[in-house]
């Protein structure tokens, strides 16, 4: 996610995109994968109803006797224990007063059979789904759900505004599954409190004919009957899946390599800009860390309260970025997190800085790499550099010293402000640093294996660690504990 810091239009009803996957590699990691087939139907009074079944591959090397899904939608409740949002950006997001949002299930099955509904977590947001029989490593399992989503009134990335309609974490997402039991962290304000593992999606949506939809994975087809447009998508080794609609999208195309590029839009007044910006990213992204291995990318401007967040296939620019410099920074940082999150995942909750970090750091890279955007890049680390220890001077006068540390989980941030500094900034400069060390000829190679040992997996410090250690041809976790552990020093550049 990007958090802010303080002409050819073709106007469609859909754009379609059809099924297929761009390349082998994202065929062959889909055999061995769960799958997701949702049907869902959005209502005129914001509502979603579901039909859901998940073909759940155990790919865990212990036996199961129960699986438990994260039920997001449940964090944005009446009587939710913490807020979605930062005591900041309230007003924001809330622009009509408090709204809020849910996930019921109504019915629940279990290799066809009905099974007792029992919801547990923190904050009543898990599902606990109890088997039928032990399921054993490589064994699948199905579970069905019947569920309704309440969507509320929000600017956020589960929510709807003046105009658009977010529809991201609305649905049952199993969870990870790490040293003898399921990940169950609960929603928080702070960056993207989410973690999951690839597999497969077979969606229908039923939605008005007046709203135009775009969405991760594949357009198959789309099927109008009276006022309801049927689509049909499907995507192989994804991460995530996620909707928006709007009955305001413009929408612009182009392409990079094999990727059909998107941009839909209603208010930003520079689209040529923005679609150009897109194709660029994908393009050096491509030649910097591997390609992108999926046949479309849809770039979203939405209602959204921060700067952007990125889904697998798409992501979403906020209409509150006014200036349009940053704008478009925002469209590189969000598209390389479709390397850096989409391709190969993290979990997110506990190492913010392992993909915010690398993000924000290949942003700086996209502008060495393509100069006519005219952005400093040695100005622009001075700055980051200084920001950054003026940050650490006033914390520490304020509160009497201040955690550099990296690896905490996004709870164990005093504030928003704490998390972006040491997740965003810190991380960027730590990679900054790598490559001053490294040379950058060196340091492209290290990413570049990086992405090669886990793309479709879930990386870890420790995973980057050692990729950069390859790639090196030398021990680098001296250098990577040091700033992880809060060692490093940062001084101001004059």
């Amino acid at each position: 996610m990007k958090l802010k810091r303080y002409i050819l239009v073709l106007l469609l009803p859909v754009l379609f995109l059809f099924a297929g996957c761009k390349s082998d590699e994202v065929l062959n990691a889909s055999k061995n994968l769960s799958s997701y087939t949702i049907d869902i139907t959005y209502n005129d009074d914001h509502t979603l109803t579901c039909k859901q079944t998940v073909d759940y591959k155990n790919n865990t090397d212990t036996t199961l006797d129960n699986i438990m899904f994260h039920l997001y939608p449940q964090s944005f409740r009446l009587g939710a224990k913490s807020s979605v949002v930062s005591t900041l950006n309230y007003k924001k997001c809330y622009e009509y007063g408090s709204s809020y949002g849910s996930l019921n299930i109504s019915k629940q099955q279990v290799n066809g059979s009905d099974s007792e509904i029992e919801i547990i977590g923190n904050d009543e947001d898990i599902a606990n789904v109890k088997l039928d029989k032990p399921l054993r490593p490589n064994e699948t399992t199905s579970i069905y759900f019947e569920y309704t989503v309440v969507i509320p009134n929000i600017n956020h990335r589960f929510g709807y505004g003046d105009d658009t309609i977010n529809i991201a974490n609305f649905y049952p997402i199993a969870c990870m599954y790490e040293d003898g039991e399921f990940v169950i962290d609960s929603y928080h304000y702070n960056g993207d409190p989410f973690y999951s593992d690839v597999a497969n999606y077979s969606i229908t949506l039923h939605a008005p004919n007046n709203l135009v939809m775009a969405s991760s994975g594949n357009l198959t087809s789309q099927e109008s009957n009276e006022n309801i447009n049927t689509y049909t998508i499907n995507a192989l080794t994804i991460r995530d899946f996620a909707i928006v609609l709007s009955d305001k999208f413009n929408v612009v195309s182009d392409k990079a390599g094999d990727t059909t590029v998107n941009y839909y839009y209603y208010k930003n007044q520079y689209p040529n800009e923005a679609i150009r910006t897109s194709v660029d990213a994908v393009i050096t992204f491509n030649r910097l860390f591997g390609t992108y291995p999926y046949k479309v990318l849809n770039v979203v401007e939405s209602d959204f309260v921060h700067g952007g967040m990125e889904y697998p296939n798409l992501v979403l620019i906020s209409d509150m970025v006014d200036v349009q410099s940053d704008y478009i920074n925002v469209i590189v940082h969000e598209i390389a997190h479709q390397w850096w999150y989409g391709i190969i995942g993290n979990n997110e909750y506990h190492y913010g800085w392992l993909d915010e970090g690398l993000t924000e750091y290949s942003t700086v890279l996209f502008y060495d790499e393509n100069p006519n955007y005219n952005v400093n890049t040695k100005e622009l680390i001075k700055n980051t550099t200084n920001s950054y220890v003026t940050f650490v001077d006033v914390y520490t006068k304020v509160f009497g010293k201040v955690d550099t540390s990296m690896n905490r989980r996004l709870n164990e941030y005093n504030n928003e402000s704490e998390y972006v500094y040491i997740s965003y900034v810190k991380g960027m400069l730590m990679f900054d640093s790598l490559k001053d060390v490294l040379g950058k000829e060196k340091f492209i190679k290290c990413l570049q294996t990086y992405f090669e040992d886990n793309k479709f997996k879930i990386a870890t410090p420790d995973t980057l660690i050692e990729s950069f250690s390859k790639g090196a041809k030398c021990n680098m976790r001296g250098i990577f504990e040091s700033w992880i552990n809060g060692k490093v020093k940062i001084v101001e550049i004059k």
